[in-house]
């Protein structure tokens, strides 16, 4: 028993041992880092992915003006036209008359839109008014959703 007691503690086998657990151990740390290097790559992609939605995003956010029809719908590569009819065929606006889009009762108190008037001087020589409908960063941002649950993205987000 001595014997085997004495092979167990020479320098020769603690070293053994530890070099055995030491492999154990630098096996497990490896499994470990390529798990987490290749975490980090679908990170890096995913961040890559993100840059030009949040650069978007911010642009959107950060601006107070209202925005027309048309400047939204040129994010798109299309135009004002082709934005309205959209909007209208998804049940977001209406024509009222000849004259201005106004949205139905379910977005009209959202902050979406806001109304500018403009005047001008008639053939008849008297003073008119015309009311155009803009939209807000909150209703660009809607815009912005609503086309894209449809597949339809703002030209800085779609892949060259």
């Amino acid at each position: 028993f001595i014997n085997i007691e004495e092979q167990w503690n020479t320098p020769e086998a603690v070293m053994a041992r530890a070099l055995q657990f030491a492999n154990k151990k630098l096996v497990s740390l490896t499994t470990q880092n390529k798990v987490l290097t290749e975490t980090v790559a679908v990170q890096q992609q995913q961040i890559l992915e993100m840059k030009p939605k949040k650069s978007y995003y911010d642009v959107v956010l950060n601006c107070k003006d209202l925005l027309s029809t048309t400047e939204i719908a040129k994010d798109y590569g299309k135009s004002a036209r082709w934005l309205n009819d959209l909007l209208h065929e998804m049940k977001i606006q209406y024509k009222q008359g000849n004259k201005i889009w106004i949205l139905y009762q379910k977005y009209a108190e959202k902050g979406y839109t806001s109304t500018k008037t403009q005047t001008y001087n008639g053939k008849d020589g008297e003073i008119h008014t015309k009311v155009h409908t803009y939209w807000t960063q909150k209703g660009r941002l809607f815009i912005y959703n609503l086309l894209k649950s449809k597949g339809i993205l703002p030209l800085i987000e779609k892949v060259a």
